[in-house]
């Protein structure tokens, strides 16, 4: 399980998107010098109070990494293990998806300008993995009916 190199794609996935729990992924800041962070659980002010939450984007994170897991134990059963794959990037890009919306309420709620930090393109990285987790998934499914083909 662990020597494919499908699954560690989904590790290297499951690592990026494990780290959106603890990094920042937007930072906002007002005209007047006020700052807020968007975080996973939603925009906390300078103070650390939670101004705006964001439990979806946390409950989707949360999915999305469940749904890894659950990938990377599926290596008996190739063909959910591909479907599964499709709906994880999907909830990925939803995932990117909620991060800019919150921010845009964030933007027009406080009128502050947006900076988005690095952890705010893991879903991309994470989705471009799973995809190709995805190829080499395929092509090992691709392979074994080939050879089922020759008996």
């Amino acid at each position: 399980m662990i020597q494919r190199v499908q699954t560690i794609y989904l590790i290297l996935a499951e690592i990026l998107l494990a780290a959106m729990f603890f990094l920042p992924l937007a930072q906002l800041i007002t005209p007047e010098g006020k700052s807020f962070v968007l975080n996973w659980n939603g925009i906390l002010s300078s103070d650390g109070q939670l101004v705006l939450n964001a439990y979806p984007l946390a409950i989707l994170l949360a999915a999305i990494l469940i749904l890894n897991i659950v990938i990377i134990f599926l290596f008996k059963n190739r063909v959910l293990q591909m479907r599964i794959c499709i709906y994880n990037i999907l909830l990925m890009v939803g995932s990117l998806v909620m991060i800019w919306f919150y921010s845009y309420q964030a933007g027009k709620e406080f009128q502050v300008e947006k900076f988005f930090k690095i952890p705010a393109l893991f879903p991309i990285m994470a989705a471009f993995l799973t995809f190709l987790a995805f190829r080499a998934i395929r092509k090992d499914e691709l392979l074994i009916k080939s050879i089922d083909r020759i008996r």
